[in-house]
């Protein structure tokens, strides 16, 4: 079977080069949302004709929940770190690493993008032991207060801060804090992009010519870049979130980057942006 037979079958990983960087995009399953919950102030006929026929029907919207893994010689490196069992259609993100021929005992650098249940959901197995042992936890500062402060509990579910509170804990002797738009790695690069979360990064990835944004949830959906003013009830600061995808994308279509968006169909999340008049258009790449 060949790689992209593979691919096609089980979308479970996709490899890919930055340069001189090996990279994976692995599947971690996904998830149906509530077409409110993504698009809360969508205008209703606007949105039906924008959206397959299927899920307008059954008024949800699935998403791809993918995980980005890195080598760029030196070090190994994993964006977030899946649902883990928070989600029965998600939580895959072990097994189709190791599909991929990667172990989790390689990996020495996390990234956290915010602390949603979706990006560190598998920080943990069932016996409270890190999935990753052997990695360092990247973390912007303000993400990390934000969700132990007092003002969240009037800002998100009460799940979410509960299972913040539990799997930062569980790496606080591994936390390192970023507090600028610094290099963690040899060709990878903090930008800050708040608003969905307070503390929400995306990270700019360079080896040679080559360029990649990971946006993370910069963006929910494509329908996001088309139709910048929907929003999802998940942006805690909207008017932040507004700015960050200003900034992100402009930067993605000025500089032809490849672009990897967490929640981007179709599998393997990877695309570029080309600028619009009132916001920008998603062109995934075509893997075969």
């Amino acid at each position: 079977m060949t790689r992209e037979t593979y691919i096609a079958k089980t979308k479970a990983f996709y490899t890919f080069r930055i340069g001189s960087f090996n990279c994976t995009a692995i599947s971690d399953g996904h998830h149906n949302y509530w077409l409110g919950d993504f698009f809360a102030n969508a205008p209703t006929e606007q949105l039906n004709s924008a959206l397959d026929p299927a899920e307008v029907s059954s008024q949800t919207i699935t998403t791809p929940y993918t995980c980005l893994y890195v080598n760029n010689g030196k070090n190994r490196v994993l964006v977030d770190v899946g649902a883990g069992n928070v989600l029965p259609t998600a939580g895959k993100l072990l097994r189709n690493m190791r599909a991929a021929g990667l172990s989790p005992d390689d990996v020495d650098t996390v990234i956290i993008t915010h602390a949603h249940p979706d990006h560190i959901g598998g920080m943990v197995d069932e016996q409270g032991h890190l999935i990753f042992p052997n990695a360092a936890y990247y973390i912007w500062q303000e993400e990390h207060d934000y969700w132990f402060s007092d003002i969240v509990c009037g800002q998100a579910p009460e799940f979410f801060i509960n299972l913040a509170r539990k799997q930062l804990r569980a790496i606080r002797d591994r936390l390192i804090f970023i507090n600028s738009e610094k290099e963690i790695h040899a060709g990878i690069q903090v930008v800050a992009t708040p608003g969905h979360t307070p503390g929400h990064i995306a990270l700019a990835i360079m080896s040679g010519k080559d360029r990649l944004l990971h946006v993370s949830d910069v963006a929910l959906s494509p329908l996001h870049l088309k139709h910048p003013t929907w929003v999802p009830i998940f942006d805690i600061e909207p008017e932040k979130a507004a700015q960050s995808k200003q900034h992100i994308f402009d930067r993605a279509a000025r500089e032809n980057s490849l672009v990897f968006a967490h929640h981007f169909p179709p599998f393997p999340n990877l695309g570029h942006v080309v600028k619009r008049a009132d916001g920008w258009l998603w062109q995934p790449i075509n893997t075969f």
